[in-house]
C-alpha cells in the first residue's frame, strides 16, 4: 500500500468526523421519567436475547468497548482542540443513547467516563424498548422515550413482571429509523442515508426468528434474534450480494467476465460511508503462481471493482464528511442492482481463474492515520464469496 496520502486515505481517515458537523438536541426524556435500567437486569427472564445483545454491536457501540470508534474520537477531540475548539461527542446521541449527561457530552460540557455504567452501556435493552416516538431532524434524528418505564414491543404477552405496552413502531422496524435513518452535515451533505438507500423493514433480515424462548414462562419456542448481524458479520454478507464468473477460452487473450448483484433490500456495502468493498481477480499457472491479477496492493488499482462512497467541497475530491457539499463518488451497488464487469487476462499457460469479493471495515491507511488498532476485528479481511474456473 502506498504511503502517499491520497484523497481516499484522506476521506477514510475523516469519515467519523461527520458527526462534528451535526447538531440538534438529544434523545428527550419526559420530566420525571423512571430511569433507565442496566441490560444486565433483563438476563434473568430473556437469558437468550441476553446473550445475543451482549455480542452485537449494540451493546458495543460505545467508545470504550468498540476500540475504532474511540480512537477516532480521541483523534477528533484532538483536532477540536488544535482549532481551539471545546471537544465535544455528537456520536453519542447513537452509540451511547443511555448516557445520563447525554445533552453535555454532545455539547462538549462532559467527556465519556468509563466509570460511569450509562457510558459503557452501549445501546442497551431499556432504551431501545421505551421509545416512543421519533422526532425527525435535517441533520439526525432523536428519539422521545416514555415516562412510565412501560417496555415495548410488537406483541407484549401481558404476563410480564413490569409494565408493557404495545408499539407499532416495533412492527415494521421503524423503531431503528431514530438512530439509522440518516446523517447529513451542515452544508446538507448526504453522510449517511439509510433513508434513501432502499431499505424497507430492517426485522427481516436483522432480526430474524431464533430458536428459544423469548421469555422465561413463555410458551413461545422461538424469538426474534438481537444478535443483530451487520456488516461485521460473514454469514450477513453473504446474504447480501451474489457474484459469478464465466471465462471465453477461446479468445486470446482471455476473456473474463464477472456478474455481481445486490439482493439486499438496501445499497451495498450499506449507508455507512466507511466500508469497502472490492473484487479481486487472480489468474494461475500449472504450478499455482500467480501470473496476473486486477490489483496488486491497493484496490484503487481497478476503480471498476470498488464497491465505496467519496466526498466533494469543490473541485476537491475526497474530503471529510463535515467539509463535504456533494458526493464526489458513488460506485456501489444500488439495491436489485446488477453489475458487470469484464476483464482480459493474458492467456499463456493459464490454469485457473478466480474472483473474490472482499469487504472491510476500514481502509489499512485510515487504520494507521487514525491510530485504530489492529485488533483482529478492525482489520480483519472479509472474504465474503470466492468463485474459481479451472482451465
Amino acid at each position: 500500500m502506498t504511503k502517499r496520502r491520497t484523497p481516499f486515505t484522506v476521506f477514510f481517515a475523516l469519515i467519523f468526523l461527520a458527526a462534528a458537523a451535526a447538531s440538534g438536541s438529544a434523545h428527550q426524556f419526559p420530566a420525571g421519567a423512571e430511569k433507565l435500567a442496566k441490560s444486565e437486569e433483563c438476563s434473568g427472564c430473556h437469558a437468550a436475547i441476553y446473550t445475543e445483545w451482549t455480542a452485537s454491536m449494540h451493546a458495543n457501540s460505545s467508545p470504550f468497548k468498540d476500540n475504532a470508534h474511540n480512537a477516532v474520537r480521541l483523534k477528533f477531540a484532538a483536532s477540536l482542540k488544535q482549532m481551539g475548539k471545546t471537544p465535544s461527542y455528537h456520536c453519542a446521541n447513537c452509540h451511547t443513547p443511555m448516557a445520563d449527561n447525554i445533552a453535555d457530552l454532545m455539547s462538549g460540557k462532559a467527556q465519556p467516563d468509563s466509570d460511569n455504567w450509562t457510558h459503557t452501556e452501549g445501546t442497551g435493552c431499556s432504551f431501545c424498548h421505551r421509545i416512543e416516538s421519533i422526532v425527525p431532524g435535517k441533520e439526525f434524528n432523536q428519539y422521545v422515550l416514555n415516562k412510565d418505564g412501560s417496555f415495548y414491543s410488537s406483541n407484549p404477552s401481558g404476563k410480564a413482571p413490569h409494565k408493557t405496552a404495545k408499539s407499532a413502531l416495533f412492527s415494521s422496524g421503524e423503531v431503528c429509523m431514530g438512530c439509522h435513518s440518516h446523517m447529513r452535515n451542515s452544508k446538507g451533505a448526504p453522510i449517511c442515508v439509510m433513508d434513501e438507500e432502499g431499505a424497507s423493514n430492517c426485522l427481516t433480515c436483522h432480526m430474524p426468528e431464533a430458536e428459544g424462548s423469548p421469555a422465561a414462562g413463555s410458551e413461545k419456542k422461538t424469538h426474534f434474534s438481537h444478535a443483530l448481524p451487520g456488516g461485521h458479520d460473514i454469514d450477513m454478507l453473504r446474504k447480501a450480494v451474489s457474484l459469478d464468473m464465466s471465462v471465453d477460452t477461446s479468445a486470446k487473450p482471455l476473456k473474463v467476465a464477472v456478474t455481481l448483484k445486490n439482493i439486499s433490500a438496501h445499497t451495498f456495502p450499506s449507508t455507512m460511508p466507511m466500508r469497502l468493498a472490492f473484487l479481486k481477480l487472480t489468474a494461475e499457472d500449472s504450478s499455482g503462481r500467480v501470473v496476473w491479477t486486477n490489483i496488486k496492493e491497493s484496490p484503487m488499482e481497478d476503480m471498476q471493482s470498488v464497491l465505496v462512497k467519496m466526498f466533494k467541497a469543490g473541485e476537491e475530491k475526497g474530503v471529510a464528511p463535515w467539509k463535504a457539499e456533494a458526493v464526489a463518488m458513488d460506485t456501489r451497488l444500488k439495491k436489485g442492482e446488477e453489475r458487470k464487469l469484464s476483464y482480459t487476462v493474458p492467456s499463456d499457460n493459464i490454469k485457473t481463474v478466480s474472483v473474490s469479493l472482499i469487504y472491510r471495515l476500514f481502509a489499512p491507511p485510515a487504520m494507521k492515520m487514525m491510530g485504530i488498532p489492529a485488533d483482529g476485528k478492525n482489520d480483519k479481511v472479509y472474504m465474503v464469496i470466492k468463485k474459481k474456473v479451472d482451465l
